[in-house]
């Protein structure tokens, strides 16, 4: 029997940081309708080959991975899903080409309802090495009074295919995930898979109108693909291709959208990716209104404040924006890429108002006023860094005249990942709080933490 699918990616709004991990293992997951009481919920990981520990076995170069997926009930706070999985490769490193991911999927069969899903992995010759995440995820059906359209499925490459058990394999078609949502010159085609439901419900127009959008943090359409589908059975396959290879860096929305005329209904499916093309420029970043960079903020800075503006945001800057803002050296374009960059990060256009920008920069202010040290700005220094990306932590604990330890602070947020802390220790007795652990996915982790601020 076919699956139905629904796929669907969490875009987790808020400050994202900046630090770099120095093993990373990338995670997306889809939902998929099964039945009138539970869906099928799958896993994408990809682990990337290079940061894996080799070893020998058996004769042969292996490299292993780890995998701990929990799923529990957020209605009774049950465990419904705890379970490990490993997984060992033969790879030749004379042949490695070094930029190689190992790729895969897990699934599982849940009922209806609302969950946590905790993902874990892990380099299974060196556990010292972990990556986890976590995040809210819906189980539920599918709406029956109308058509609808699963989310969007990113994928690295989509082809037809009849080999059933391979673990790609979806309806006709081998799909292999891209867990990153990264595309460029590495991969310079966005490849997606979706899927169209009740179809043939309450029938007022014989062809549904379907298209394809890539629109840009400008929210303009780079790409639109159009095209007519019948409405003749209950459900479809919907897969595309865009070539991104002429698309400057940036973050992008892929866009599907279906529309029945006669009913003036439009219903939408859609998906955060980012394109890195760092020898394409980006010819539309004049487009914008002169007079919209003349009436804000960034007109009458000074190419000094200009350069400091974009310092202080470099916590929440993508790297292709750090590449492109490298290559500026212009006034004039750095206002408008600064008023472009905030503009996109606006959560709410109507207001006149950016309450993100405010809100970041009274995150700055706040950390220049409380963690200045002789050496650095507040914003600067760890602390700051911290706060400024993850707001006000749930709770501190803090030790500045423990008699066996240098003065040290816990800060647990317990609204990321399920419940992360982060360790900061006066390591130099300049009131300067250095990271020295967290649990949080890509900061510094270091289960003996304790040992670097003893006295003894």
């Amino acid at each position: 029997m076919n699956r139905i699918i629904i796929i669907i990616f969490v875009v987790i709004f808020g400050f994202a940081a900046m630090a770099q991990n120095a093993f990373k293992v990338d995670f997306d997951y889809s939902r998929f309708f099964y039945d009138d009481s539970s869906g099928y919920l799958e896993i994408y990981y990809a682990f990337f080959e290079p940061d894996l520990l080799v070893t020998a076995e058996d004769d042969q170069n292996v490299i292993k991975g780890f995998l701990n997926i929990q799923l529990k009930n957020l209605q009774n706070d049950q465990l419904i899903l705890d379970r490990d999985f490993r997984f060992t490769n033969v790879v030749d490193t004379e042949l490695s080409s070094g930029n190689k991911s190992l790729t895969g999927n897990l699934g599982f069969l849940v009922p209806f309802g609302e969950y946590l899903c905790m993902l874990t992995g892990k380099d299974g010759s060196d556990l010292s090495k972990i990556d986890t995440i976590s995040f809210q995820v819906s189980i539920m059906e599918l709406p029956s009074e109308r058509f609808s359209i699963s989310d969007i499925e990113l994928a690295s490459s989509i082809k037809q295919s009849d080999n059933v058990q391979s673990m790609f394999y979806k309806n006709t078609y081998e799909v292999i995930p891209n867990p990153s949502s990264i595309y460029g010159e590495a991969l310079p085609v966005i490849y997606f898979y979706t899927e169209m439901y009740n179809l043939d419900y309450d029938i007022k127009s014989p062809l549904l109108k379907i298209e394809h959008l890539l629109i840009n943090s400008r929210n303009q359409a780079v790409v639109r693909k159009p095209k007519l589908v019948s409405r003749k059975t209950s459900s479809i396959v919907e897969v595309g291709a865009i070539n991104i290879t002429k698309i400057p860096s940036g973050t992008y929305t892929l866009a599907l959208s279906a529309t029945d005329s006669l009913k003036n209904m439009t219903i939408y499916s859609s998906k955060k990716i980012f394109i890195y093309n760092p020898s394409v420029a980006d010819e539309a970043a004049g487009d914008l209104s002169d007079m919209d960079v003349l009436s804000s903020e960034f007109a009458a800075m000074s190419e000094e404040e200009l350069d400091e503006n974009f310092s202080v945001s470099k916590y929440i800057a993508t790297t292709p924006e750090i590449v492109q803002w490298a290559k500026l050296s212009e006034p004039d374009a750095k206002k408008n890429f600064l008023f472009n960059f905030w503009k996109a990060r606006d959560v709410d256009v109507t207001t006149g108002r950016n309450e993100f920008k405010r809100e970041y920069f009274r995150r700055i202010a706040w950390s220049n006023d409380r963690y200045t040290t002789i050496q650095k700005k507040g914003w600067k220094t760890d602390r700051g860094r911290v706060y400024i990306i993850f707001g006000e932590p749930s709770e501190i604990e803090r030790y500045p005249n423990q008699v066996d330890t240098k003065p040290y602070e816990i800060w647990r947020f317990d609204q990321i990942e399920g419940g992360v802390v982060f360790v900061f220790a006066d390591l130099s007795g300049f009131n300067d709080y250095t990271l020295i652990h967290s649990t949080k996915r890509g900061e510094l982790l270091d289960e003996n933490w304790m040992r670097r601020i003893s006295t003894y």
